[in-house]
């Protein structure tokens, strides 16, 4: 039955609610700049109502707990985002080195091809001019240097990022770690009945640490956080973590292996460590392919042009350049077979060779003219300059929309799980006049009490 007492208890519970709903309104302004802090709010239902006869009479609020106010949802698609603009971040800081090597202006592989046929011309104006002759054994050895050193730039970032690959999958590692041991934390205060909210504020803050290093699917449970890399190869379930190890390959690339010790490398498409991956593994490649494709090529055309031709001393031509008859390498290896100025084999024929000029026009007829890859020198010299270009503004265009994107998803989620001062605000005010309220009510029973005890005491 409904009595003073019942009332009593309902204004003390009330009293209990209000008080937590304070404490917790308290703490989220307390945390509203903290990073990765995700609201929290008291859950509260009302009691079962007791029978009063033919009536039913509430009977009080129960806490039901505390909990944090998340979008799992958004989360999934935030720590997507976020791999992806760390992807293509480091996409274009390791792009931005190499570019250096490909310059539009100055001293480049184009200028050196087209500085190179300017003295081949030159000499078709006085074939028996040592200076000519000398100029252009000199523009050669730059044009080599060019192949060379360019070959040597793409090599070098390739060893740097392979130290890249070494750190990210020790920090993937580290984190993987972490995230195991909250696990653990986190289903023992789950057990308790505690609020699991800072935890799972870390282990959010963790796995968004994991995502910027790579891709990563998040399963929530009663048990923990289940993390896997995008190939489903595990990272953390429950409260064991799995390590991830790297090995080199024939090349001298780091590969990635998995604790079943598989190479999982080509699955991992994005964050910092897939970013990596994609311009190591494929874009530096692509570049270098090109590089030695045009070396080897064009080496081996205009050593054809020369056999065509005779040397200044009346002798058929023989190779300016030395070449592999393998393209893979030919840029680094490539070099001048001599630096005599006499083996130009400017003539086209071998009596009175020293003044003949007939062969030049094969010579610089390689300017322009198709080799086996359909495009002349000149052309493939300039496709190269395009492609370093285009990959670097893709990866930036990207980098730039990604980081967009994240903000508004970032902006979103505030919306949702971060605190609003205002709000807060204007919910202390609410719970203070409810605590207020139930405070009066816990005095005026007081005072019926005291009224009631009274009674009983002038009837006896």
């Amino acid at each position: 039955m409904a009595s003073l007492n019942s009332s009593l208890s309902i204004a003390s519970q009330a009293l209990q609610a209000q008080e937590l709903e304070l404490q917790v309104s308290n703490n989220n302004i307390a945390n509203a700049s903290t990073p990765g802090y995700t609201r929290e709010t008291v859950n509260l239902s009302e009691a079962t109502p007791l029978q009063d006869g033919s009536l039913t009479v509430g009977n009080g609020v129960n806490i039901d707990g505390v909990t944090s106010v998340r979008d799992q949802l958004l989360s999934g698609q935030i720590q997507q985002q976020t791999s992806d603009q760390s992807s293509a971040e480091a996409q274009v800081n390791a792009l931005n080195q190499i570019q250096t090597l490909f310059p539009s202006s100055g001293t480049s592989l184009a200028s050196s091809l087209s500085s190179f046929f300017t003295s081949l011309s030159a000499l078709s104006n006085n074939a028996s001019s040592t200076a000519d002759r000398q100029s252009v054994i000199q523009s050669a050895q730059t044009l080599v240097s060019q192949f060379n050193s360019i070959s040597a730039g793409l090599t070098g970032p390739a060893s740097g990022l392979n130290s890249t690959v070494s750190s990210d999958v020790s920090q993937i590692n580290q984190l993987s770690a972490q995230a195991a041991s909250l696990n653990q934390e986190l289903v023992l205060q789950n057990s308790q009945g505690q609020n699991t909210g800072p935890i799972g504020d870390q282990l959010g803050q963790v796995e968004a640490q994991l995502a910027t290093l790579t891709n990563i699917t998040v399963t929530h449970s009663s048990q923990g956080d289940t993390i896997v890399t995008g190939s489903g190869t595990p990272l953390v379930l429950g409260n064991q973590s799995y390590t991830l190890s790297t090995t080199t390959d024939s090349s001298g690339n780091l590969q990635v292996i998995d604790q079943g010790n598989a190479n999982i490398t080509s699955t991992i498409t994005s964050g910092d460590l897939g970013g990596t991956l994609q311009v190591r593994d494929t874009q530096i490649p692509s570049l270098l392919s090109g590089l030695d494709t045009l070396a080897n090529q064009f080496a081996t055309a205009f050593n054809a042009a020369q056999a065509a031709g005779y040397d200044q001393n009346g002798n058929a031509g023989t190779a300016l350049f030395t070449v592999p008859t393998t393209v893979a390498g030919s840029a680094a290896a490539i070099k001048l077979a001599t630096t005599d100025p006499t083996a130009i084999a400017a003539s086209s024929t071998s009596s009175g060779a020293s003044g003949n000029n007939g062969n030049v026009a094969n010579l610089t007829a390689l300017q322009n003219s198709a080799l086996p890859s359909g495009q002349s020198a000149t052309i493939q010299s300039s496709n190269l300059v395009y492609q370093i270009g285009d990959l670097t503004q893709t990866a930036t265009t990207n980098a730039t929309s990604l980081q967009q994107s994240l903000t508004a998803l970032n902006n979103q989620q505030g919306s949702i799980s971060g605190v609003s001062i205002d709000q807060e605000s204007a919910n202390l005010i609410q719970y203070q006049q409810a605590y207020e309220a139930s405070a009066k009510v816990i005095s005026t029973i007081q005072s019926l009490f005291q009224t009631t005890i009274g009674m009983v005491d002038s009837t006896s």
